[in-house]
């Protein structure tokens, strides 16, 4: 199988760093995740938007839930994904949802993509490196207004319960009566506040932590299994329709 990404993949709290060589094309998906894609200095980046036209970019980002397909073969990329249900990526939403695929001004973040490619050249530590993406989603959060509302805080509740419990069953009916809600408000206030429904959110954090599981040293099986998947064919089924690339097709270094 050819490689589709071969570096690092390091997640925080509501978001994650893939900073390294980037390989084949992906195929065309959708993703919860806010998108920014960072060529290292000089480089490009291609993006496929929803009508099949392939557009170049110095650096771009995709609002949550785009369809769209990827390509930086043989090029250094920084590619951040950020939760949409996060205050940053709520941040980037406001911004940016009204658009499908963005081409962001590289001379504003020339310096952030300068310091990512440098530091991981010299393979800086995993903190350095998350600590320099907070510096860019910063910077492109930084001349959005704040919220006219605040967050419902039964949903934030929610979210906050299937992170706990991402290993076992989690039925919505239960995890509406966790938060006093019944099920049928439950789903509408979900997809209110996340953009998307309790099953899909859910399919998106046993993803991620199978992902971050894999990139430990995990076999697909056994990271299938942390994530909550019955087996590896559907941790690789939902990767590949969420990332457009085969799980097996990333390479940690």
């Amino acid at each position: 199988m050819r490689p589709t990404a071969t570096g690092r993949i390091l997640f925080w709290r509501g978001g994650s760093l893939w900073i390294g060589l980037a390989g084949e094309a992906t195929s065309c998906h959708a993703h919860h995740a806010v998108q920014i894609a960072l060529p290292f200095p000089h480089g490009r980046v291609r993006f496929q938007d929803r009508t099949g036209n392939w557009t170049s970019y110095s650096a771009a980002l995709v609002p949550a839930h785009q369809p769209h397909a990827f390509e930086a073969r043989a090029q250094r990329v920084a590619q951040i994904f950020v939760e949409p249900e996060s205050r940053d990526g709520r941040n980037l939403q406001r911004r940016y949802h009204n658009e499908a695929i963005v081409a962001l001004q590289s001379v504003t973040l020339e310096h952030e993509i300068a310091e990512l490619a440098a530091a991981y050249e010299a393979r800086a530590s995993d903190t350095a490196l998350i600590e320099l993406a907070g510096v860019v989603i910063a910077t492109l959060s930084e001349s959005i207004p704040g919220p006219t509302t605040q967050p419902d805080e039964r949903i934030a509740r929610a979210v906050e319960l299937v992170r706990e419990q991402l290993g076992d069953a989690i039925p919505l009916g239960k995890m509406a009566a966790a938060v006093h809600l019944s099920p049928d408000r439950f789903r509408h206030l979900f997809v209110k506040e996340t953009g998307v429904s309790f099953r899909a959110y859910l399919l998106w954090q046993r993803l991620e932590r199978s992902l971050a599981a894999y990139v430990a040293g995990a076999t697909l099986t056994d990271a299938a299994h942390t994530g909550g998947f019955a087996d590896s064919a559907h941790f690789s089924r939902t990767f590949r329709r969420m990332f457009g690339i085969a799980p097996g097709s990333v390479r940690p270094e």
